[in-house]
């Protein structure tokens, strides 16, 4: 019998690819979201979309009770996420779902305070089959946001993260390694670690972002002070800032310089290079 795949964050740069990908296998898939209108212009009517809110439990039944795995993509940023995600997934588990991946982070094994990790456990508590995915940090966070907009703008771009290095990782990359995870039974209770190629600080970034573009693009270091007033320029609550301020003290201490094989080893073939995802999305910094 065909499985039947929820995904949840269908509007989100992993989950839309995944739906994508899902629904070019043939798959039977539901794109839940907080956002039932923009799926379906993302989708076109590909799949069926869902309304989806951890915060609303009246719209869980209508995408759980149907679904045999789940893709499960916790709150961004949200030091409280666990206490949001957590109803959900034992709801989920309850309504017979029988597998779940989790759209996890890089290096959350080793940050038990963090209610990442919470839900990692809680899911390996459930007595649910599990699969973890820990991506690094997207190349997309360039060619989007505050970032992006820095580039176009300014021809310059600023974190607190000095000059260490990342092995950066293609969001779309970590959406095939999704479906092919959500789609076969031998990564029954596996956590990948999922990165790009090789490890690039901030200025090798902004130089290869200029060698796209054509355009001089540099990189500044700036202290997380002044990363915070970005922030809170930008409207984040206080809570999602200290956690993305965690993020950053992460990068600063090298602990996001790893490169992993579980992309080539998963997808049999290398994992995009930060230089031919820069040629591709030249045109998000022009």
């Amino acid at each position: 019998m065909a499985e039947k795949i929820l995904v949840t964050g269908a509007t989100g740069k992993v989950g839309s690819e995944l739906v994508r990908r899902l629904a070019d296998r043939r798959v039977e898939v539901k794109a839940g979201t907080r956002r039932p209108e923009l799926a379906e212009g993302l989708f076109g009517g590909a799949v069926e979309v869902v309304e989806l809110d951890y915060d609303v439990t009246s719209t869980w039944d209508g995408a759980v009770q149907w679904a045999d795995r789940v893709f499960l993509v916790p709150p961004p940023f949200d030091p409280r996420g666990d206490e949001r995600l957590v109803p959900f997934l034992d709801w989920a588990v309850q309504s017979g779902s029988q597998h779940v991946v989790l759209l996890s982070a890089m290096g959350i094994e080793a940050r038990e305070q963090l209610a990442l990790r919470r839900i990692e456990q809680r899911i390996q508590r459930t007595g649910v089959r599990w699969t973890l995915l820990r991506p690094n940090i997207y190349m997309q966070n360039f060619a989007r946001g505050f970032v992006a907009r820095a580039i176009r703008e300014e021809g310059a771009f600023h974190l607190p993260v000095g000059d260490a290095h990342v092995s950066f990782v293609d969001g779309r990359d970590v959406a095939s390694v999704a479906a092919e995870v959500l789609t076969a039974d031998r990564h029954f209770g596996e956590a990948y670690t999922l990165t790009g190629p090789d490890a690039l600080d901030h200025h090798q970034v902004a130089a290869i972002i200029g060698e796209a573009t054509g355009r001089s693009i540099g990189y500044e270091p700036i202290p997380e002070a002044e990363m915070q007033t970005v922030l809170a320029d930008a409207g984040w609550p206080q809570g999602r800032a200290d956690t993305f301020a965690g993020l950053m003290a992460a990068i600063r201490e090298g602990r996001r310089s790893e490169v992993t094989p579980d992309i080539r080893r998963l997808l049999d073939r290398p994992p995009t290079s930060f230089r031919a995802f820069a040629e591709e999305h030249a045109d998000d910094w022009r």
